[in-house]
């Protein structure tokens, strides 16, 4: 079960010693500020005295949490991909250093998407730039479903999405926080998953995490433009599975969508198979964090793909 701790703190001293550990020597921390985001971990910019002079660090509370599988993908989409990422700086999951597990990263320009203001020609700009990099990045496929690293995988995405759809539901925090009807919808629904993602095209690159809160932006004078995509879910999956992943936080997609077309004609059904992926996306949210429009987002998903099996 994942554990929420994004409000951990760290000293100005106990950022030189992770400093010192990736420089490989004595660094002055000048600064450490909490960024915005951090939902699940703690997210810090440190500035130092030597270059670059400023770095992230993410934190979680205990040693052996393991952020060894983030690096992976991070490295990975730098070396195979043209997905703009942080460098990896150092992962160390021992709490040798700090109390904590750590992972450095490089610290990208600007600022984070979620809730900034734009003008409608900047947003489209946007939109059309993000859906250039996920284009390129569904072009990479691989030769199973699941984990990038692994060397092999469920003999069917539909398999493999249909136990993570009863591995959300399970989690205590669904049990508790959703209405007894609601429960028995998602149940059907899952027990119908297998029918209705059975066309999964081939095992797609998937980032698996694309919001407005992971995703980086600068201005040039000239417009904004994307800088960075933060905290991949890296897997070979459906690339469904992110298109409408983007469509749970946001549903003015049009440009987004219309950008990503030109490159990907979209498969008859995608309409009917999001929903369980947004049935997914609601199911982690309501058991994570509980909050009321989640649970409601459960409840209308549900009850949507209850109508398309009695259609």
């Amino acid at each position: 079960m994942i554990e929420l701790q994004p409000h951990l703190d760290l000293t100005a001293q106990q950022a030189e010693r992770i400093l010192e550990r990736w420089l490989g020597r004595p660094v002055a921390c000048t600064g450490v500020q909490r960024l915005k985001g951090g939902m699940v971990n703690t997210v810090l910019r440190l500035d130092f005295d030597a270059p670059p002079h400023r770095a992230v660090v993410k934190l979680h509370g205990r040693a052996g949490h393991g952020f060894a599988a983030e690096a992976r993908a991070l490295r990975y989409l730098r070396a195979e991909t043209s997905c703009p990422v942080p460098q990896v700086f150092l992962e160390d999951d021992s709490a040798a250093l700090v109390p904590h597990a750590v992972l450095l990263l490089e610290h990208l320009p600007g600022r984070c998407l979620d809730g900034l203001d734009r003008e409608p020609a900047d947003r489209i700009e946007l939109e059309h730039q993000l859906a250039r990099v996920l284009a390129e990045l569904h072009e990479h496929r691989g030769t199973h479903w699941g984990a990038v690293d692994a060397a092999d995988g469920p003999a069917t995405w539909a398999e493999l999405f249909t136990s993570r759809l009863a591995e959300a539901r399970a989690h205590d925090g669904v049990r508790q926080r959703l209405e007894p009807a609601v429960l028995s919808l998602v149940d059907d629904a899952i027990s119908t998953a297998p029918s209705w993602l059975k066309d999964a095209g081939v095992p797609t690159l998937v980032h698996g995490d694309v919001w407005d809160g992971n995703l980086m932006v600068r201005t040039d004078g000239d417009g904004w433009r994307l800088s960075g995509l933060l905290d991949p879910d890296l897997q070979f999956a459906d690339s469904e599975y992110e298109l409408a992943y983007l469509e749970v936080f946001d549903h003015s997609r049009a440009e987004l969508f219309a950008a990503y077309r030109r490159r990907h004609a979209p498969r008859p059904g995608y309409e009917q198979r999001r929903l369980f992926y947004w049935l997914y996306t609601a199911l982690v949210h309501v058991g994570l964090f509980g909050d009321a429009f989640f649970r409601e987002f459960t409840a209308r998903t549900a009850a949507s793909i209850a109508r398309l099996e009695s259609a």
